[in-house]
């Protein structure tokens, strides 16, 4: 190849690779037409990963649809017609003005599909623009003697959004008029006030229509659904100050109708401020209300311009299970047919109690059916009792920290300690739901509000966590009436975790649970034995002049097996090391052997993380281990010890130190140092510090029997886990930690405000969240 050649060739390799590149940043690239929203393409991911949504600059993610679905066809994380969908918004927390979002796709049992587990998430979202060139297209939701918004586009806003929140004297309404071949597209791009109450009685925005009032409260984005009137009326109201407060955001534009609109004739008023319950118009008495308990699951479908009204008997709430939309492949209104259909599952457009009307329109769009419009809308729903008998102690934990008891005959209500009340209280209990053998039960939410009617779970939640779990299914907000879980078995744990009480908007939770017979079918668990559930009861110290760690155990649980472990009075029960096996040779004996195929459980392991002598595990949910060829694990081997906790008996067999109490080494073989008040928490206003006085042919060896103190929002570990938040290895010029950070300031971004430091001569250990493990021996 000639000189001439060999540069030719090179520069269609430039040009090419260049090429490339350009139409790689195109199709990567989002295009926005001037200001108006953009409606992306629908995002999948399989469960237990993540995915991040994304829009231009100056504009925010609102997603319109979010929901699990159990694949038809092993291993797809894509929507196929006959996949079981369930709503997923409860795990999309998009409330910031940020241009990313990323969303989990937690793995969980879906009651709607028979409690499988969820395949994948499909998320659907809008880009908004939160800013708008046109000044004039910007209007004060609450100018008085303000004229009509007639522009094609714009922002709404509250007064002294978003810096200077302010309480409205009257409720302000302001109305949007298009021409009759016209509607309002409508989107709520940011709302912060109160959320007190159940029904948002003080504070709220309302979106009313000559069809529906769309109300909400709290913290929200929202999408509003297709708005039939050529006029829309916006109501605005706020009555509680806080300086956390923002107000309100909304950006709308107008677009033409739709050929296909169905929306009936009427006119526009106000909706009043106290929403009438309806009274009930069913005269027979049904049989489910005579007993007491939840309705049979009921369905109706409605086709292009139909409604249909939800009725339930009086002290009875609605509970929509599924709302559905359907695209058939005729276009036209047909049975609904997951198998046949292509579907969409959405949660709930607004909140029911007693009664409520569902309209379809017949203008929804569906971008995962391939941009067609659906055919029919289809809900299943039941009627649950408000009032049955209350279940749960209205007291604190146990002072011990064992299991609180409930007994669930056929149903009951539940309500954390002093629910209702304003001002929550720390707790961390462990109730054990259980029913007679052969049942399972349903927990519905009659009202969860553990964290200001934010969605992060980090700090306030209730987890369902089955025998032999790892995880549970975590809820902190819940404000419609909901099933949200279903068990495998007749015994259930259910944790009430309240580890930040600076809440201004939350009153606790309220749970109606039902028994019932376990289907044939059902996919999940086994039977617990049937031998009664009793909490274990330590047992006292038998001539003990001194306290010391006991040996290690080494137990194995087979699977549908149990076991119940009791250290004596003064000691806490800890796991050290735990591991699931399969075994070698299939006629061994359950329980480990050198060679088996092992799997270690300890870091997902969340049972008996309090400062308890007891601890009660059970494995009867099989585990199957990819790393051992896919097989089922037969046993749950643990590793545990005896801790002393705090001294029984006169004299007291071992000190106890208060970190905060004073500056002074300890300089002991042993003991035990708490936070001032333990178990009860107090805030300290310094650090605290407290030297340990090593020994030079010695290791030292700490316990932590238990820690739960707030993780700041910004931990990137599982509360089960017992590595260190942060890892500080210190050099030979820099010795102390002070000196260290004060170098290095941007070296701590976690635990910043509370905290727990393990500071050994060359390295230190951050910790903070919720703990209870033996750390690793530290010579010092």
């Amino acid at each position: 190849m000639s000189l001439l050649e060999r540069r030719q060739q090179f520069h269609f390799d430039i040009m090419s690779k260049v090429i490339y590149f350009i139409v790689f940043i195109l199709s990567h690239t989002l295009i926005i037409d001037g200001q108006h929203v953009q409606t992306m393409p629908p995002q999948y991911a399989c469960t237990s990963s993540s995915l991040t949504l994304r829009c231009p600059a100056g504009y925010i993610i609102v997603v319109t649809s979010a929901e699990y679905g159990v694949a038809k066809v092993d291993g797809s994380c894509i929507y196929t017609p006959g996949d079981c969908l369930a709503d997923a918004m409860s795990i999309v927390s998009c409330i910031s003005d940020s241009v990313t979002c990323s969303i989990y796709a937690t793995k969980k049992k879906l009651p709607e599909c028979n409690n499988q587990y969820g395949s994948y998430i499909h998320i659907e979202y809008d880009c908004v623009p939160i800013s708008i060139n046109d000044s004039a297209k910007e209007y004060n939701v609450c100018q008085q003697n303000s004229t009509d918004i007639t522009s094609d586009h714009g922002i709404l806003k509250s007064p002294g959004y978003p810096s200077q929140f302010q309480l409205t004297t009257f409720e302000c309404f302001r109305a949007i008029h298009v021409p009759d071949n016209k509607i309002v597209r409508l989107w709520l791009t940011d709302l912060y006030v109160s959320s007190a109450g159940s029904n948002c009685p003080n504070d709220h925005v309302y979106v009313v229509d000559n069809v529906q009032t769309l109300r909400h409260c709290g913290t929200k984005r929202y999408a509003y659904p297709y708005l039939c009137s050529s006029t829309i009326l916006i109501q605005y109201k706020t009555t509680t100050q806080s300086s956390f407060y923002r107000g309100m955001r909304m950006y709308f534009e107008i677009v033409d109708r739709s050929p296909n609109d169905n929306c009936p004739n009427g006119s526009v008023t106000p909706a009043p401020v106290t929403t009438t319950i309806p009274t009930d118009v069913t005269t027979a008495v049904p049989v489910y209300v005579v007993l007491g308990i939840a309705s049979p699951l009921r369905s109706f479908q409605i086709c292009k311009g139909e409604s249909h009204t939800l009725q339930c008997p009086a002290n009875y709430v609605v509970a929509v299970r599924t709302n559905i939309y359907g695209v058939t492949p005729t276009d036209q209104c047909e049975d609904h047919d997951a198998s046949k259909h292509c579907v969409l599952a959405i949660d709930p457009t607004f909140y029911c109690l007693q009664s409520c009307t569902y309209m379809y329109t017949g203008n929804r769009v569906i971008p995962s059916c391939s941009n067609k419009i659906a055919a029919y809308r289809y809900v299943e729903y039941q009627c649950v009792p408000l009032n049955t008998e209350l279940v749960s102690p209205n007291t604190t934990c146990p002072a011990d920290g064992s299991k609180v008891p409930i007994q669930i005959d056929s149903r009951g209500r539940f309500q954390s300690y002093r629910y209702d009340s304003p001002i929550l209280r720390k707790m961390n209990c462990t109730y054990r739901l259980k029913t007679k053998p052969g049942n399972i039960m349903h927990i519905y939410a009659l009202g969860i509000s553990l964290t200001d009617y934010s969605s992060d779970c980090t700090k306030n939640k209730i987890s369902f966590i089955e025998d032999g779990e790892t995880a549970g299914a975590d809820f902190c907000v819940e404000r419609s009436y909901r099933l949200i879980y279903s068990t495998c078995s007749n015994e259930i744990d259910m944790r009430y975790i309240v580890t930040d009480d600076i809440m201004y908007s939350s009153n606790g939770a309220e749970l109606y649970i039902e028994s019932q017979a376990r289907p044939s079918d059902w996919p999940c668990g086994k039977p617990l034995p049937t031998t009664p559930f009793v909490t274990p009861t330590a047992a006292p110290l038998t001539n003990e002049t001194s306290m010391f760690a006991r040996d290690e155990l080494e137990t194995d649980i087979c699977f549908k097996g149990t076991s119940t472990y009791t250290c004596p009075l003064g000691y806490t029960f800890i796991i050290i090391d735990a591991f699931y096996g399969v075994k070698k040779q299939s006629l061994n004996k359950c329980g480990f052997v050198q060679g088996d195929c092992v799997y270690d459980a300890l870091p997902s392991l969340t049972i008996c993380r309090n400062d308890a002598a007891t601890c009660y595990m059970s494995y009867v949910t099989q585990r199957r281990l990819a790393q051992c060829s896919d097989n089922y694990a037969d046993y749950l081997h643990i590793t545990h010890q005896c801790i002393p906790s705090r001294p029984v008996g006169t004299p007291p067999p071992i000190t106890v130190y208060d970190i905060c109490d004073t500056n002074a080494p300890i300089a002991n073989f042993n003991g035990v140092v708490t936070s001032p008040y333990f178990p009860t928490y107090k805030q300290t206003n310094t650090e605290c510090k407290r030297s340990l006085v090593g020994m030079t042919d010695r290791v030292l060896k700490i316990w932590m029997n238990e820690m739960a103190v707030s993780s700041d929002g910004v931990r990137s570990l599982s509360e089960g886990s017992d590595e260190p938040d942060l890892v500080i290895y210190k050099n030979h010029d820099t010795k102390d930690l002070n000196n260290f950070e004060k170098l290095n300031p941007s070296i701590r971004d976690v635990c910043i405000k509370d905290y727990l430091i393990i500071n050994a001569p060359h390295v230190a250990y951050v910790y903070c969240g919720t703990r209870k493990f033996a750390m690793a021996p530290i010579c010092a």
